[in-house]
């Protein structure tokens, strides 16, 4: 990457490497500790999906794998409550519906029969612990502009880890996003050395969740063919596993809940869509007529019209198709980081749901910025995503219908603004 961001120039000498890889890993193992801990005694609702899919499935009960609420949001699923309260679930917690592929609840189902649920999320909080720190590691190999301090870039990942909204969602949620950000992050660090390894990565990491299938174009821009081919080869070979180990029931079960989950969302703070956020600016007589708040007030189910999803497509298709051609042209290491910050950006704000644990990829490696942009310019995105993303500034916002609606607005012109400056970042480097 271009020295655009600090004055610092040179190579590092071989003592201050060991001096910074050490004190490195020991700020991120005490940040592990304290994150470790201040989700440890958490019901993990998000979590609870996996080990409960795993449960009903070890004990015969596949009827009940998919099993959701008649909105899918906003509750337990029916037929979960009794073994919710039977397994240690807080009645005033939820256990949320399992939305992942049947074959991870196929491979976690003997674990629920010796490890109770607290138990498992407390095992996977420190795997998860461990998978946020290792993402600071892997965005500072790929999106640390040169000139720019090791230790500066730590610091900014730390701090994302430590005062981000995203981050604190992950953790309380223990939510498996983290492991889709740290494969993402993997695979593209192999990408330019070990294309292979990488479309094995991202095979995985879309095996899990469908959304990362969308990163294969970094491949096309790197123009790195082999991490397609592997990474084709690896997701027929993962739904073939899936279907032998969980056969074509589920499988239909689960495009079913993919179905039911489209069809509504959820207005809240933890939501910052732009979708919702349109639906908020229409008059109050063309809001759909599903619009309930949930008890506690802190958010409400949100029927989505026909029309919101190609609108929102259009919308996102007018910046994308002028950046992919921007990105073609730049297979740099530098671009394609900046091509990731923008997908990464575009699938979280422009999706059907916008999760604020889906920021934590793109908080993560948007120092990249400074590889295109000058300092001033870099230094005034990064300021105001970190504020405008912090938990202060969440926390600040009441969970009320006008607190949730100023909050989701400025979410997304914080986003908007570092996709803008992404392109320009972008146009900015060299073509070939």
């Amino acid at each position: 990457m271009s020295a655009t961001l600090f004055s610092y120039t040179g190579s590092v000498p071989p003592v201050q490497r060991r001096r910074e890889a050490v004190l490195t890993a020991v700020m991120l193992f005490v940040w592990s500790i304290w994150a470790w801990f201040l989700a440890a005694n958490i019901w993990s609702s998000d979590l609870a999906a996996l080990w409960f899919a795993g449960h009903f499935h070890a004990i015969g009960q596949d009827a009940l794998v998919y099993d959701a609420p008649a909105q899918f949001f906003g509750g337990t699923p029916p037929g979960w409550i009794a073994a919710h309260l039977a397994h240690g679930g807080p009645p005033a917690g939820l256990s949320f519906p399992y939305v992942y592929p049947p074959l991870w609840a196929g491979l976690i189902a003997p674990v629920t029969g010796w490890l109770e649920p607290i138990a498992f999320f407390r095992l996977f909080l420190a795997l998860h612990v461990a998978l946020l720190a290792g993402s600071v590691l892997l965005a500072e190999r790929i999106a640390r502009p040169d000139g720019m301090p090791r230790l500066v870039f730590i610091g900014w990942g730390l701090a994302v880890l430590t005062l981000s909204a995203p981050v604190r969602a992950s953790l309380y949620l223990n939510q498996p996003t983290i492991g889709v950000t740290f494969l993402v992050l993997l695979a593209v660090a192999c990408l330019r050395e070990r294309p292979r390894l990488a479309g094995g990565v991202l095979a995985v990491a879309a095996a899990i969740k469908l959304t990362p299938l969308v990163y294969a174009l970094l491949c096309v821009q790197a123009r790195r063919p082999r991490a397609l081919v592997v990474l084709a080869l690896g997701l027929a070979a993962l739904a073939l596993a899936s279907f032998a180990l969980m056969g074509t029931g589920l499988h239909q079960a689960f495009l079913e809940q993919l179905g039911r989950a489209g069809q509504n969302s959820v207005w809240a703070r933890g939501n910052p869509s732009l979708r919702l956020l349109l639906l908020d600016l229409l008059p109050a007589g063309e809001m759909p007529g599903t619009f309930v708040w949930m008890p506690g007030g802190e958010a409400a189910l949100v029927a989505l019209p026909r029309w919101l999803g190609p609108v929102a497509a259009v919308v996102a298709l007018l910046i994308a198709l002028p950046a992919a051609v921007l990105a073609v042209r730049r297979p740099g290491p530098a671009a394609v980081t900046l091509g990731l910050l923008g997908l990464s950006i575009g699938l979280a704000v422009f999706g059907p749901v916008s999760w604020l644990h889906y920021f934590v990829l793109p908080m993560l490696i948007a120092p990249a910025l400074g590889s295109g942009l000058g300092r001033g310019a870099t230094l005034i995105v990064l300021a105001q995503l970190l504020l405008a993303n912090s938990d202060a500034v969440l926390s600040f916002f009441p969970a009320d219908a006008d607190g949730t609606f100023r909050y989701v607005a400025l979410i997304c012109l914080s986003w908007l603004v570092t996709l803008a400056a992404t392109v320009v970042a972008l146009s900015r480097h060299p073509k070939g």
